[in-house]
């Protein structure tokens, strides 16, 4: 529906955990990933220049991260860090850690840590064209997973992983290739209110390229199987769960020319409709029921 082919899927729930997950994927999802697929462009980066000083921006990460330091903190409070970047707090990071991010893409979020100061920055994904390296600091790998070589201190997979057919392989190897006593942070789409909500039109469910949708139940199981522990899960939704999904139920794609995606003043919504869905949003994670989650599992030592 992203795209307005309308072509229809079967899903299967899990009676016992709620995971949801595509009866038979497509022979050839080619199709659902055409070129300008978003996870493939550099769209969405802020075009505003961060002349923040070198320096000061690899003090003020430091600080950020844990590592507390006077000048760190004088810098956080006059230049605001990127908005996204509050997953990667109270994990153990430092400028110098091993980071490796499966299913980068074209790199968008690697380049943007690589401009607030990390040094030692890979991306993995099997369907960009070539490798690209970025000097030293980041490396971008045509490569599967199972072909990824050495240790990482933190592997992520933001909204990838649902993209992943071999899920508890996939995790086992991501297990092999995280140092002990380290984090892999999964991003994903979670079955929660917007799925009792909306049902087939949640947006989230994002047919056919999404092929599981896990609750928080069926992740624990998975990351037990795999050797993991979560430690903890912090649901970081937004209103694109009412605004597409609200879209969807009008059969208004998000490519459409009446999508609040494409053009936001042609739009069906009102500004105290978006309001109310920023509002929603918010209470539903704070109740543990967006859409979305981050999920943090902990590779013990031995």
């Amino acid at each position: 529906m992203m795209f307005g082919y309308r072509d229809e899927f079967e899903y299967l729930e899990c009676a016992k955990c709620g995971c949801l997950q595509i009866k038979e994927v497509p022979a050839d999802l080619s199709k659902y990933y055409p070129e300008n697929y978003y996870s493939y462009h550099m769209n969405g980066q802020s075009g505003v220049e961060d002349r923040t000083p070198n320096f000061l921006k690899r003090q003020r990460l430091r600080h950020y991260l844990g590592r507390k330091n006077a000048v760190g903190a004088l810098s956080l409070k006059l230049y605001k860090l990127p908005k996204d970047f509050f997953w990667l707090r109270k994990i153990g990071l430092d400028l110098d850690s091993e980071i490796m991010e499966v299913g980068c893409g074209s790199g968008k979020l690697l380049l943007q840590m690589r401009a607030e100061g990390f040094s030692r920055l890979t991306g993995v994904d099997p369907f960009i064209e070539k490798d690209v390296s970025h000097g030293s600091e980041l490396k971008i790998l045509k490569k599967e997973i199972a072909q990824v070589t050495g240790q990482f201190d933190f592997i992520m997979l933001h909204h990838s992983f649902e993209h992943i057919p071999e899920q508890l392989i996939t995790l086992k190897r991501l297990y092999e290739l995280l140092k002990p006593e380290r984090y892999i942070l999964l991003r994903i789409p979670v079955v929660a209110f917007a799925w009792r909500n909306y049902g087939v039109h949640w947006v989230g469910l994002d047919a056919p390229r999404h092929l599981y949708l896990h609750t928080q139940e069926s992740m624990q199981i998975l990351a037990n199987q795999a050797g993991f522990e979560i430690k903890s899960v912090k649901y970081d939704s937004d209103m694109f769960q009412f605004l597409g999904s609200e879209q969807y139920l009008k059969d208004i794609p998000l490519t459409d020319e009446r999508s609040y995606f494409v053009n936001p003043e042609r739009s069906i919504f009102a500004p105290e409709q978006i309001e109310s869905f920023k509002k929603q949003s918010a209470a539903l994670n704070e109740n543990n029921d967006g859409h979305c989650a981050c999920f943090y599992l902990y590779k013990a030592r031995g």
